[in-house]
């Protein structure tokens, strides 16, 4: 449809800004990976949303199983969570007794993703569909833990966690918009699509110019 068609070029327009954002700003001598991993990401959201417009270019459409765009938005959702794991997670969290609760609390987030799934599964009665889908819910889970965990957890070194707290609810907000945008595609519901689709395009924007500023706050 030409409305998939538009939102993808809106979400692939977004990233892609994003994308040349971080190039120019992120990648040079000195400059710490936790923000290259971080364009990594946003590079695998442009490459996600240029793949779907493509297919629908040439196909004519874009969803129908397991694509390779899909393996974009997973690879997005991996470097995410290996700049939080990597390089944020052990200035928050020492693995103390202190940390249990957080830890704990954190957990609301993959469980609003999984609740998100079995709504999916029980609307959307496609195997070919239920399997790709339900395999980037496990890959998101990860990412989903990190960004709301480092949006609860108190500072503990210097305010790194709080001047990245905006960042962390930009991602935790990406987790859990992919996994809407995929149930208002299956069960066609326009415009939860439309609003999604703006909402993820405006996300990709920002994720980047957002995770610079409270860097930039912090070393100050």
């Amino acid at each position: 449809m030409i409305l998939e068609l538009a939102v993808n070029l809106w979400m692939l327009a977004c990233a892609s800004v994003g994308s040349i954002y971080g190039l120019l700003h992120f990648f040079k001598p000195h400059r710490p990976m936790y923000l290259q991993l971080i364009t990594c990401g946003v590079f695998c959201m442009m490459f996600s949303r240029l793949l779907y417009v493509v297919f629908h270019t040439a196909l004519g459409e874009i969803w129908g199983g397991f694509d390779i765009g899909l393996l974009g938005i997973a690879g997005s959702f991996l470097f995410f969570t290996s700049a939080s794991y990597g390089q944020i997670d052990a200035l928050a969290d020492d693995g103390s007794e202190k940390f249990r609760l957080t830890r704990i609390i954190a957990l609301t987030g993959p469980v609003i993703l999984i609740c998100l799934y079995i709504v999916f599964f029980m609307v959307v009665p496609f195997v070919k569909v239920q399997i790709p889908v339900g395999l980037l819910t496990i890959v998101s889970m990860p990412c989903a833990y990190y960004a709301m965990k480092h949006l609860i957890i108190y500072d503990v070194e210097d305010g790194i966690i709080k001047s990245l707290r905006f960042y962390n609810t930009l991602i935790l907000a990406y987790t859990i918009l992919i996994q809407l945008e995929l149930l208002a595609i299956y069960i066609w519901n326009e415009p939860m699509y439309i609003a999604i689709s703006v909402c993820i395009g405006i996300v990709s924007l920002l994720i980047l110019p957002v995770v610079k500023g409270g860097v930039d706050k912090w070393t100050k």
